[in-house]
């Protein structure tokens, strides 16, 4: 991976006041998911508690974030392919010496990346002004959220693949972010279905690629599900391959359809 290119990517997608609106917009649904504990605790019983509401904090940190981190990976996506292709920039970039795979992974990097570890260390930020005791709950904090990263990173690839693969498509600005974050609003409004709308087939949004890292990182943890609920029906490990999968789904078709068929004058 050419690291100039990858640097050059980056500071092309989150430029002005792009990085500042994410910040702003994963912040504040950060701070809204985050509590405060004000009960009471023995002394005995004060660390595996504080452990149980970090990990609580943690799933639900995750789950208010995804939505906007979601949307925000599809329209930088969108515009980092669609946009290079209507300004005549991607023929320039297919001519120089390196690779498609490469370039193609080093354009797509450029946005998942940076957005994973925005989001991990505002989860980080919010979760220890919460809940900071001593440096052993800074710890454990740490410790916690680590887990996220790579969650957040495979969740936020499936939006990505999904850009990825309308933008190439489409090959135009606009017409590819619309019905991305079309999209996105349509799996994530899944996830809002209940039993009285849809019936027993709600039970099955643990499965929905919005939900399944969540449930991931849920069963990671230790978090606890009633007893007969379907995200006790797979291991963690079941879930985890679940959500790799998905994070392949659109990654790796499109991948393959840009280092082998993609032409810029189609």
């Amino acid at each position: 991976m050419d690291l100039t290119l990858f640097k050059a990517e980056v500071r092309k997608a989150w430029s002005r006041p792009i990085f500042e609106l994410a910040v702003v917009l994963a912040g504040l649904f950060s701070l809204n998911s985050v509590g405060t504990l004000f009960e009471i605790i023995p002394i005995v019983r004060f660390e595996s508690t504080v452990n149980s509401i970090i990990t609580d904090a943690l799933v639900l940190n995750m789950k208010t974030q995804m939505l906007p981190l979601a949307i925000i990976c599809a329209i930088l996506v969108s515009l980092s392919f669609a946009r290079d292709f209507e300004q005549g920039l991607m023929q320039t970039l297919l001519s120089l010496p390196m690779s498609r795979s490469s370039l193609f992974i080093v354009k797509f990097l450029a946005v998942v990346v940076p957005l994973t570890f925005l989001s991990w260390g505002l989860t980080v930020f919010f979760i220890s002004l919460n809940f900071y005791h001593s440096a052993t709950t800074l710890l454990v904090v740490i410790q916690q959220t680590a887990w996220a990263l790579p969650l957040t990173f495979l969740a936020l690839t499936f939006y990505g693949g999904l850009a990825t693969m309308i933008s190439l498509a489409l090959k135009k600005t606009i017409p590819s972010a619309l019905p991305t974050m079309l999209t996105v609003f349509f799996i994530w409004f899944i996830t809002t279905l209940t039993p009285g709308s849809i019936g027993g087939l709600a039970d099955y949004i643990v499965f929905t690629p919005f939900k399944a890292p969540l449930v991931t990182l849920g069963r990671v943890l230790g978090v606890r599900y009633p007893p007969g609920a379907l995200e006790n029906s797979l291991p963690a490990w079941g879930f985890l391959a679940l959500t790799v999968f998905y994070a392949l789904m659109f990654l790796v078709p499109t991948y393959l359809y840009f280092i082998r068929r993609f032409e810029v004058r189609e």
